[in-house]
């Protein structure tokens, strides 16, 4: 109890200010305390499960009949080891829950969120291990570069053609006979029932699939609008998700993904890969189809016009002699004829004329420190909403549109014509 209660305070100190220079400062004052360490990993390491949400924490369930439980670290280590989210698991965390909520509500609470891993302090594990070095095991995912930024790189290269997919990045392991999914930022999804029923029973344990998560049934949607379908069911808080599926692009080991190290070939990822799905019938993951393999650098813009035309987003181009890179890579490119990207928004302006009282512009944080005001792609009731909200929408990221990248006059960096396309719930952090 002793410990929560410090944790609580450690708590109480760092959410009372949203800077994050201010979370830093606070976090760098807390870097020797073990006590805070030990809360933060439980809170933060995305490979420590307990298999608890709150719908299930407040499921009514009997008497869980275990002894032994002494401290808060105790029932973590229970839960860690049995983290099936039984309802004897759910039992004892209701029953030390009842316990610490007799002295301290607010530390129940706490508590409460740290079971179901759903703390928020306002910074993600990468701030933490700026100030606390390897506190929190890391996640990084193998992220593309832009192919018109160096199109040369892929001379004289054997390569992959992919569809670029509009969809919410998935990573999909199952180690020791559990499944578990997680966004690229290392945040878990909850409740994707019917991928995890057909992980278990057809995917080889020690598995690590990487991937986008999309609409099961697209139908005669756009690649947008497929998204944005997409994102309103994996949203959903506390519910079973169905209707949704795994596009699989790459995979290894589950061992190689969380040691960050996979020096296998892309060929090799991808012929195994192949072998998985020839071996199965699935219904909830497809292997994304190769559109072509070579190294014709003409196919590019022939299949990039393609997929375009198709209602997609562009293409993907894989070296194919090239190892999984947990980092952004030019062995990974994008190919897109509309340039985007991904940038924090950190202020607003009001609209003037018809879009008096509304939002006028949205300001994102550009490159080396500049920001770029993008006023088009709002529809009338979003514009409302988000000045309405502004408070909400500070810090997170969204999605612009833009056909190139200027300088302007005062030697600043730009975007010529940027349009906001869409919020990215499933990024943490801006993507150039």
């Amino acid at each position: 109890m002793k410990t929560l209660i410090h944790f609580k305070e450690f708590y109480n100190e760092i959410t009372k200010n949203n800077s994050r220079i201010y979370k830093q400062q606070v976090l760098a004052q807390y870097k020797d305390d073990e006590i805070i360490g030990r809360y933060l990993k439980i809170a933060f390491d995305p490979y420590r499960v307990f298999g608890i949400s709150t719908k299930k924490l407040n499921k009514i369930v009997g008497a869980s009949g275990i002894t032994g439980i002494e401290s808060v670290f105790d029932l973590f280590e229970y839960l860690s080891i049995h983290n099936t989210g039984t309802d004897q698991s759910i039992s004892l965390c209701q029953e030390v829950l009842s316990g610490v909520a007799t002295y301290d509500s607010a530390a129940a609470d706490l508590l409460a969120a740290l079971i179901c891993k759903d703390l928020s302090i306002g910074c993600d594990a990468k701030t933490i291990n700026k100030e606390i070095p390897d506190l929190i095991p890391t996640f990084n995912v193998q992220l593309a570069n832009k192919y018109f930024d160096k199109p040369s790189y892929v001379e004289g290269k054997t390569f992959a053609l992919t569809t670029k997919i509009d969809g919410g990045r998935i990573i999909a392991l199952k180690e020791n006979g559990q499944v578990s999914f997680y966004t690229r930022a290392g945040q878990k999804y909850e409740g994707l029932v019917d991928l995890e029923s057909e992980m278990l029973r057809l995917m080889p344990d020690n598995t690590c699939l990487d991937g986008e998560i999309t609409l099961l049934v697209r139908g005669n949607l756009s690649s947008k609008d497929a998204y944005k379908e997409t994102m309103k069911i994996v949203r959903t808080k506390d519910k079973e998700k169905h209707g949704i599926k795994m596009l699989v692009f790459d995979c290894m080991t589950a061992e190689e993904f969380k040691n960050q190290n996979c020096k296998f070939t892309y060929l090799v990822r991808r012929a195994n890969a192949e072998l998985l799905f020839n071996q199965n019938d699935f219904q909830y993951f497809e292997l994304l189809p190769i559109l072509y393999r070579g190294s014709d650098t003409s196919k590019i813009a022939e299949l990039l016009e393609e997929e375009v035309a198709n209602g997609e987003e562009g293409i993907m181009i894989n070296i194919c002699d090239a190892p999984y890179e947990f980092k952004r890579t030019n062995n990974l490119l994008k190919v897109k004829k509309m340039q985007t990207m991904d940038l924090e928004i950190i202020g607003f302006e009001e609209g003037e004329g018809r879009l008096a009282n509304t939002l006028g512009a949205i300001l994102v944080r550009y490159k080396n420190g500049n920001t770029v005001k993008v006023g088009s792609g709002f529809s009338d009731d979003l514009r409302v909403t988000i000045l309405s909200n502004r408070a909400a929408y500070v810090g997170t990221i969204c999605e612009i549109q833009y056909f190139e990248e200027t300088t302007n006059a005062d030697g600043g960096e730009s975007l010529r014509f940027p349009i906001f396309k869409d919020f990215r719930p499933d990024k943490t952090e801006a993507d150039y």
